[in-house]
């Protein structure tokens, strides 16, 4: 019997580099970077898939950080939007299914509390964003076998060939061994989520009626609150988890940012979800970290 095809774009990314790593001897996968693919042009989307023929394409290629889609709107509608609609033009055409990533910051502009369900209404407030639930709407008018999959802000450690993402663990781990103060706000709500929860799933995701879905890790604590629970867990003092974590209290006073998502959906279909605590002491456990 053959294998599973299965194409992934974004594949230089943390998340993309990740997924090829564990299942590349499981499935036929082809991995694609930036470098092998743009997605913004049609015609070499349509070469590529047209070839390659995948049963699944997981569309991970965007540009996601914040500021860069901020200070290049047009080119991030021409990624993140553009790109997206020609990977579900192609997919239609070879009968391939699509699974898209799509964020928690879909929400960053709701005046309301989290946790936000699939059902609620979306207000993005930054271009990333805004280029994320405009490629979700227009995909959903394209492509009948899609999966869109919200993610909340997955973390990892550096390991070996494979790119680390910015993300809370490591850059309170990197003030820790550098000794250098870090403020974290107190006001800001959100899951993090340790990218190999996500991973673990992802057969399972692709067994999923197709939707949309929330995928991440519940988190009751501020982000300061969490970041105060890794480095305890990491083995470090009150004394000198007090000296290195500021609590921001200014950031986000006018305004809570909520970033939670509520998974009740994606739990009805058996899928685990745990907490950004259960998380953060999984990965320490994985990667026997302590200080």
């Amino acid at each position: 019997m053959s294998k599973t095809k299965i194409l992934i774009t974004g594949a230089g990314g943390f998340l993309g580099s990740r997924i090829y790593r564990e299942y590349k001897n499981k499935y036929d996968i082809t991995a694609l970077t930036a470098k092998d693919l743009d997605v913004t042009d049609y015609e070499a989307v349509s070469f590529v898939l047209e070839k390659v023929k995948p049963d699944i394409i997981f569309h991970g290629a965007a540009i996601s950080a914040t500021k860069a889609c901020e200070d290049n709107p047009q080119l991030a509608y021409r990624v993140n939007v553009e790109g997206s609609v020609n990977i579900a033009k192609i997919a239609r055409k070879i009968g391939a299914k699509m699974l898209f990533v799509s964020s928690e910051q879909v929400f960053n502009g709701n005046v309301n509390d989290g946790p936000y369900s699939e059902e609620d209404e979306a207000i993005p407030n930054t271009v990333y964003g805004q280029t994320k639930l405009e490629a979700e709407r227009l995909l959903r008018q394209e492509i009948d076998e899609l999966w869109i999959l919200r993610l909340s802000w997955m973390f990892g450690l550096p390991e070996r060939n494979v790119p680390n993402n910015p993300n809370l663990f490591w850059k309170i781990v990197c003030a820790v061994m550098s000794d250098k103060q870090i403020k974290i706000a107190s006001n800001e709500y959100r899951g993090i989520t340790y990218v190999y929860d996500l991973i673990d799933n992802l057969e399972n995701i692709f067994e999923l009626p197709y939707g949309t879905y929330h995928f991440g890790s519940e988190n009751e604590q501020s982000t300061y609150d969490t970041a105060v629970f890794i480095l305890e867990r990491i083995g470090l003092s009150k004394e000198k988890i007090d000296r290195i974590v500021i609590r921001d209290e200014d950031k986000y006073k006018d305004k809570k940012r909520d970033l939670r998502m509520s998974y009740e959906k994606i739990k009805s279909f058996g899928i685990n979800i745990n907490t950004s605590q259960q998380s953060i002491e999984r990965a320490l456990k994985e990667f026997d970290f302590k200080f």
